[in-house]
């Protein structure tokens, strides 16, 4: 059932490394086999939850673990290229908080059951899901989501807002997914997708500060070559080629500040 492993962990972080620093790379879809029983079935719980806990960093005490679904959620959020979800079963847990909530567009076949089970099994949510749920559906329907722990289908009000689109059949998912892709791929600057991604998720609580942030993005970016080529492209009535890369954004970006998630130990 596609369960959250440690190594599913490992190669995914991977994999969202090497696709952000690959200028080829311009759109990521993670789908899964649509024959499999669950897009992902959560973390194995079977033997209980200790298993999600690295024995070297419990000698440390409780500050020092880091959970493996937002190490995940962070790998794919940090990523500035544009990351698609093609959700084509079954998901619970972390199916949904880390591999649908860090994506930046999410299909969903409409037969899928959801859930957020976390307060039913005596756990906290993970995978940054308490930042991002409420950002992407509001405190109302998060809190409902997580508080109630029910199993949904992706046309309930609680959740449908979350979804670019809701596919009848399995097997549509990932090909509506990939055609978006490729159009986004073709059509769309690999420099003004991360900027306009930073834009939203690491903006300012003010307007005026926001519109100091992007009145910078607009003369940083309207100076680029892309902006010349889609400019051209739009008066001569063809597709644009773009070829600016993410390199292109130092020494701007990133305009807010990181932080550093990585514990320091402090024991042999």
């Amino acid at each position: 059932r596609n369960t959250f492993s440690a190594e599913l962990v490992d190669d995914l972080i991977k994999s969202f490394d090497l696709f952000d620093r690959d200028d080829r790379v311009r759109v990521v879809v993670l789908t899964a086999e649509p024959t499999a029983p669950a897009f992902c079935a959560g973390a194995d719980i079977s033997g209980g939850w200790g298993g999600l806990f690295d024995p070297k960093d419990e000698k440390e005490g409780e500050h020092a673990h880091r959970d493996t679904g937002g190490k995940v959620a962070m790998a794919i959020f940090r990523c500035p290229k544009i990351t698609i979800s093609a959700v084509n079963g079954h998901a619970v847990g972390v199916g949904v908080t880390g591999l649908q909530l860090p994506f930046d567009i999410r299909f969903v076949w409409a037969g899928a059951r959801l859930a957020f089970p976390f307060v039913r099994r005596g756990i906290a949510p993970e995978a940054c899901s308490s930042f991002l749920l409420p950002k992407l559906l509001g405190h109302s329907r998060a809190l409902s989501l997580f508080l109630t722990g029910q199993t949904v289908t992706p046309d309930s009000p609680l959740i449908s807002g979350l979804y670019y689109a809701i596919l009848p059949t399995r097997e549509e998912v990932f090909p509506a997914a990939l055609a978006l892709a490729k159009d986004l791929a073709a059509n769309t600057s690999q420099t003004a997708a991360a900027v306009t991604k930073a834009l939203i998720w690491h903006g300012y609580d003010t307007m005026e500060e926001q519109h100091i942030v992007d009145s910078r993005a607009i003369r940083v970016l309207g100076l680029s070559a892309d902006a010349a080529e889609g400019a051209l492209a739009f008066k001569e009535r063809r597709a644009p080629k773009f070829a600016d890369t993410l390199a292109k954004l130092t020494p701007w970006m990133p305009w807010w500040k990181e932080v550093s998630v990585a514990h320091r130990k402090s024991k042999l």
